[in-house]
């Protein structure tokens, strides 16, 4: 008898292949000195919450990535970055806003402070989302995907 499989569960595979060869090009070090350059610089705070605030930086930077990487076919076709930002911009928004949230609870503060947070976490959410979409549209270049 031959097995049968659902599409879905083979997109998943192929998902999980591709999300799999584009982080061997993600370097864990470069993440976490540009997660200490965004956030562990201006934002003074406990071991405990800098190591566990720094490891939901580096998990949201993988997602904002993967997103980008993603996305970059659309680079590859002819569609300029903006527009294929414009596209996923509820996932990148759920991110940046996943990352101030949990800078706010565990740290606190002021209105300020949370809007410091937020602006922080926006901008780091779109500097590895862009650093996803280049090495997606390069990966199709090559042929890589």
């Amino acid at each position: 008898m031959n097995l049968i499989t659902s599409f879905s569960e083979k997109r998943r595979k192929k998902q999980w292949n591709y999300e799999r060869r584009v982080l061997r090009s993600l370097s864990i070090s470069d993440l976490r000195k540009d997660v200490h350059q965004h956030f562990m610089t201006t934002i003074y705070m406990d071991r405990v919450s800098n190591m566990y605030l720094e490891d939901f930086c580096v998990d949201i930077g993988i997602d904002a990535f993967l997103l980008g990487s993603e996305y970059g076919r659309f680079g590859y076709f002819g569609e300029t970055a903006e527009t294929v930002k414009a596209r996923c911009m509820d996932e990148i928004d759920i991110y940046s806003e996943q990352s101030a949230g949990q800078f706010f609870a565990w740290l606190g503060g002021s209105e300020a402070d949370e809007e410091r947070y937020k602006q922080m976490s926006e901008a780091f959410v779109h500097r590895w989302w862009e650093k996803g979409f280049n090495e997606g549209v390069r990966r199709y270049k090559m042929k890589l995907h």
